[in-house]
């Protein structure tokens, strides 16, 4: 599937943070599936995670994500999100540990509240600033 360049550039307009944020989710059809990541990197509109099993893209997931409040990560907070998959593709290797990622898939915010928006903005804009 060809990726839309004005789509890909527009998203890259907002500032993205290769951090380390966990996530706790599950598909919204399906709540019993529930996983764990860490994300890759993070932006005001959504992120990147790695994971040993496949999302199709556009599903919905039910996102609770423990952001930093601060660059030293001494103070993290709770944001709920609701997100649709972007993109998924499969880590590029010839063997896999049992366990060990085997996708990287980009997630967009579909729903999340402006002022948790904010504060992951202003913590990537901050964080960048000092790197």
């Amino acid at each position: 599937m060809k990726e839309d360049k004005s789509l890909s550039l527009e998203r890259r307009k907002i500032p993205r943070l290769k951090d380390k944020v966990f996530i706790f989710g599950n598909l919204r059809q399906n709540p019993a599936e529930e996983f764990k990541a860490f994300s890759e990197d993070i932006s005001a509109g959504g992120l990147m995670f790695e994971t040993e099993r496949a999302f199709p893209v556009q599903d919905k997931l039910e996102l609770e994500m423990y952001q930093p409040m601060a660059h030293d990560k001494g103070i993290i907070f709770s944001i709920p999100v609701l997100a649709k998959v972007a993109w998924m593709r499969r880590i590029e290797k010839n063997n896999f540990e049992p366990g060990e990622n085997k996708y990287r898939v980009g997630i967009e915010f579909s729903e999340i509240k402006e002022k948790d928006r904010k504060l992951i903005a202003a913590y990537v804009e901050k964080k960048a600033s000092r790197e």
